[in-house]
C-alpha cells in the first residue's frame, strides 16, 4: 500500500506518492551547492519522480564489476543503460494500470514513474565488452575492468 500525500486547497494533479527520502535528497543537494561539495552521482531515493526506486547491488570482483538491479514488472524495452566515462546509469519508466469493478462501483487507476540510478565506478572499464541481461525482474550488468585497472602481481628481484 502506497502512502499518498494530499494537501487541501491544491488541485488533484498535485497528489503524489510520499517518499521519505525525497526531502532528504533535496536538502543534501542544497547543502552541497551551498558548500561546494562535489556530487556523489547517486541519491538515496534513486532520483525518482514517483517513488519506484530500484534496489541496486554493485559487486566488485578482481576483473569485473557486477551490477544487479531489481526492476519487477518492467519491460525490457522500458529500461535504458548508459556508460559515460566511469558512470553507469540505469534509467527507465515504470507504468502500472489497475481496474476494479464491483456492483455500482468502478475504479481505474494509472500510474507511472521514472527513475535514474547513477553509479560511479572506481576503476576504468572495458566498455566494448559490457553485457546486460534481464530476467524475472532482475537486470544483471557485467562490466569488465580494463587491463590497466586489473591487479598485477609484482615479483621482487634480488
Amino acid at each position: 500500500m502506497a502512502l499518498i500525500r494530499w494537501q487541501p486547497r491544491q488541485p488533484m494533479k498535485d497528489v503524489q506518492e510520499w517518499s521519505p527520502f525525497r526531502d532528504l535528497d533535496l536538502f543534501r543537494e542544497e547543502m552541497g551547492r551551498l558548500f561546494g561539495w562535489p556530487s556523489s552521482g547517486t541519491r538515496m531515493s534513486g532520483q525518482l519522480d514517483h517513488g519506484c526506486a530500484p534496489a541496486v547491488d554493485v559487486i566488485q570482483e578482481e576483473d569485473r564489476f557486477h551490477v544487479r538491479a531489481d526492476l519487477p514488472g518492467m519491460k525490457r524495452e522500458d529500461i535504458q543503460i548508459t556508460l559515460d566515462g566511469d558512470t553507469l546509469t540505469i534509467a527507465g519508466e515504470k507504468k502500472r494500470e489497475h481496474e476494479e469493478k464491483h456492483d455500482g462501483f468502478y475504479r481505474e487507476e494509472r500510474s507511472c514513474g521514472t527513475f535514474s540510478r547513477s553509479i560511479v565506478l572506481p576503476a576504468s572499464v572495458d566498455s566494448d565488452r559490457i553485457e546486460a541481461s534481464y530476467r524475472d525482474g532482475v537486470l544483471d550488468v557485467v562490466i569488465p575492468k580494463s587491463d590497466s585497472a586489473k591487479p598485477k602481481q609484482i615479483k621482487i628481484q634480488s
